[in-house]
């Protein structure tokens, strides 16, 4: 059908066009049962950030993190499908969060295929099928800790920073629920560069993104390839 069309006169236009999976979760989708699709096309995944698997025998193989998740602490796939829950955020603290935990599970040896994950036992481990990561010295120190059995995933929000230009930002810092202190304008800007910086992976990057800063601060944004 024809669409009119009319001029609406303005003078800012704020386009928010919102986020979306990027093709590589679609295509793995087509791999999962549907019970996994979330309604805004990510993965729902467990506690233990375990996607559903059409096999129960490959549960644990794929874990699912950061914007691609749908995860909630609540374990949402053992909800009907009308039953509504609250997802947590999609934001790079939740999914820096996630992968810490993620690697914890890796790296401690835990079973994957469990519900819930416990330590693997050198009694289920074939003969033939030799384990290099195996190491039980550490297997024993979890086990002294109380930590045979993973704990699920919990996220613990640290608060939020803001940029709004010009030199300012807003700043909110928090312990779980226990808020610590707010801050707004030159002082937030502050804090939200610091954290900016210690945030990065490598000295490399964060020499560079002084760098910059310093060069926009003297000369400006090049705007030339906008």
């Amino acid at each position: 059908t024809r669409r009119d069309e009319y001029t609406v006169p303005l003078g800012l236009t704020v386009w928010c066009a919102g986020t979306a999976p990027v093709p590589f979760v679609e295509s793995l989708l087509q791999q999962l049962p549907e019970s996994s699709r979330n309604y805004d096309g990510r993965i729902k995944v467990d506690r233990w950030m375990r996607a559903q698997m059409k096999q129960r025998s490959l549960m644990g193989s794929v874990l699912v993190l950061g914007d691609a998740a749908a995860c909630s602490e609540d374990d949402i796939l053992e909800m009907p499908p009308s039953a509504s829950y609250m997802l947590l955020p999609q934001t790079a603290q939740v999914a820096g969060q996630q992968g810490a935990f993620a690697a914890r599970l890796l790296n401690r040896g835990y079973d994957l295929t469990t519900t819930p994950l416990i330590l693997r036992s050198n009694d289920t481990k074939e003969s033939n099928n030799v384990d290099v990561f195996d190491d039980p010295l550490l297997k024993i120190w979890l086990q002294l800790r109380g930590l045979d059995t993973a704990s699920q995933f919990t996220f613990l929000n640290l608060g939020l920073l803001a940029y709004l230009g010009g030199g300012e930002a807003l700043a909110s810092i928090q312990l779980g629920e226990t808020s610590l202190f707010a801050y707004a304008g030159s002082t937030a800007f502050i804090l939200w560069r610091s954290v900016y910086l210690v945030k990065q992976v490598a000295t490399r990057n964060r020499i560079l993104v002084t760098f910059d800063w310093i060069k926009s601060a003297l000369f400006g944004r090049d705007i030339t390839r906008l």
